[in-house]
């Protein structure tokens, strides 16, 4: 009976005391609201312009105070998988038969793998050339090419330029993206001043742009085309009608001309030593002779001072 009548008491304290404090605060926030909302009201009416040529001029100076104004939206997402991007090269050295069966042969070779030559050497005994064929056929044509002659040495090169093509690429987009601003804000431009700034930047972001696209364009080239060296050569003491024998004449000749130059050389030597060293041997006598010699000065001034 006691603790009903206590609960009862607690429980009206209870209301009295919200019922006195509700209303004021009630009051107290919503004159916060109104207070707030009408200066928000009042700064607006004030200066609306003003805040949105703030905002451009901020937009302006920050595009053109940097050439290297990056935008994350041209950025490739990170967490996506890479092609990778490599160049292969290779050098092949046979031993063929015939320089000329040996040229047809490797230019069917280049043409069926759809491939082109820029570049080709010859002389009496060897062919080189510089083939360049699809990346795709690299692996193809490197085997093939090694049945044109006798292989007497293969190369395979790779280089994987997959993270300089990936960041030339994401510059390039920036940059174009950057270059689009750019004009936007020169058909905005108000003075002439400003007009000249921007088209200053155009012209900079222009001829960047044009070098890091032949950049682009020369590293694509080696990507899709790899560069195969072929060299063939005769055998030893063989020319394109047949077995050569060694030239003997030509031989001595050397021979003759080495053993001369050895004498030759031997003489000059000589000679040097009777020009330069009698000169310098009897110099030297001369200063012997002087101090400790028959005349010794320095002999008899080391005996006065004793």
């Amino acid at each position: 009976m006691l603790k009903s009548k206590f609960y009862k008491i607690i429980l009206t304290a209870a209301v009295l005391v919200s019922l006195v404090f509700l209303p004021s605060c009630s009051k107290t926030a919503g004159q916060g609201t109104v207070n707030g909302s009408a200066r928000m009201m009042s700064a607006k009416k004030m200066a609306p312009a003003a805040f949105a040529a703030d905002s451009m001029a901020a937009t302006e100076m920050s595009v053109m105070e940097s050439n290297d104004a990056v935008y994350e939206e041209s950025a490739p997402d990170s967490g996506a998988v890479q092609e990778r991007k490599l160049i292969y090269s290779g050098d092949i050295n046979l031993e063929v038969s015939s320089l000329a069966e040996s040229k047809q042969a490797v230019e069917a070779w280049v043409k069926k793998f759809g491939g082109y030559i820029s570049n080709s050497s010859e002389s009496s005994t060897s062919v080189s050339f510089t083939a360049n064929i699809p990346s795709a056929e690299f692996h193809n044509a490197m085997n093939e090419g090694g049945q044109i002659g006798k292989l007497k040495s293969k190369n395979i090169y790779s280089n994987d330029v997959t993270d300089n093509y990936y960041d030339l690429e994401t510059r390039l987009s920036t940059r174009h993206i950057l270059l689009e601003r750019l004009e936007k804000y020169l058909a905005e431009a108000k003075d002439m001043k400003e007009m000249l700034q921007i088209e200053t930047k155009i012209n900079d972001i222009t001829s960047e742009l044009e070098r890091m696209e032949g950049q682009m364009n020369r590293l694509k080239n080696q990507i899709d085309y790899s560069r195969i060296n072929v060299y063939a050569s005769l055998p030893v003491n063989q020319s394109e009608t047949g077995f050569i024998l060694p030239d003997t004449k030509t031989g001595a000749r050397k021979f003759l001309g080495n053993v001369v130059n050895f004498f030759a050389n031997f003489a000059f030597v000589a000679l040097y030593i009777v020009i330069f060293g009698v000169p310098v041997i009897l110099f030297a006598m001369l200063i012997y002779w002087l101090t400790f010699g028959k005349i010794g000065l320095i002999r008899k001034l080391f005996r006065r001072i004793r």
